[in-house]
């Protein structure tokens, strides 16, 4: 499982927080419009290439990747007993009590490959699940340290959508329907340089991030006389 089919099995949940992003940034424009004395500062990240770079990701990635391997070695390992079995049943006689045993010792592995299969496959998906709370949610604290340090009032994603080195006759049709979603999806079409924060927030993850509950990222309590 590499760290691109994750982000992109993720890619609908990014959607769906940048539409509430979306929906923000037009309440925050409108309320920025009654007050002409004070300017929106709006930046903006590629989620994917930040949560790349995330030292923390990319071991949470190594590590569910070694787990994956060995889930594969132990289906491996009865696969092979299976095959051992199957060979050993056909040279058995009909009818002959070891071929009966060898058979339902056969059944009984078939039936273990298959359950241990499914419950390999949740634990492996639940903990990725896991994983990307994590880093989501520290990519959350990073980025409004990075917004409050720079000043910016709004962060909106953007996402790079890099021409594909295929004609477009040429690709796959499960390709063409991922592209055209991915424009569908898109919000940020354009912005200059100056507006991207991607770099700041990488840097930002570079340094350990602070715990989840450390007092750091506790909530902020609001102030008492105000309403």
């Amino acid at each position: 499982m590499t760290i691109a089919s994750t982000l992109r099995l993720f890619l609908p949940a990014v959607a769906a927080l940048t539409l509430q992003v979306s929906a923000a940034a037009q309440g925050v424009q409108e309320a920025a419009a009654s007050k002409p004395s004070r300017g929106l500062v709006v930046g903006l990240v590629d989620v994917l290439r930040a949560l790349e770079q995330y030292p923390r990701f990319i071991k949470l990635r190594a590590d569910l990747d070694a787990t994956a391997k060995k889930y594969e070695a132990q289906l491996q390992e009865i696969s092979v007993r299976i095959d051992e079995l199957r060979g050993t049943i056909q040279v058995l006689a009909d009818g002959s009590q070891e071929r009966a045993e060898k058979e339902f010792e056969f059944q009984m592995l078939i039936q273990t490959q298959d359950y241990r299969r499914k419950a390999f496959r949740e634990r492996v998906q639940q903990q990725d699940l896991r994983n990307m709370l994590t880093v989501y949610e520290d990519l959350d604290y990073v980025i409004g340290v990075v917004a409050k340090r720079k000043g910016v009032s709004l962060v909106m994603t953007k996402q790079e959508i890099p021409p594909s080195t295929q004609s477009i006759e040429d690709l796959a049709m499960s390709q063409v329907q991922g592209r055209v979603a991915a424009y569908e999806r898109r919000q940020v079409w354009f912005a200059t340089e100056e507006l991207d924060l991607t770099g700041d927030i990488i840097k930002e993850l570079m340094i350990p991030v602070p715990d989840r509950n450390s007092p750091e990222r506790a909530p902020k309590a609001a102030s008492a006389g105000k309403e």
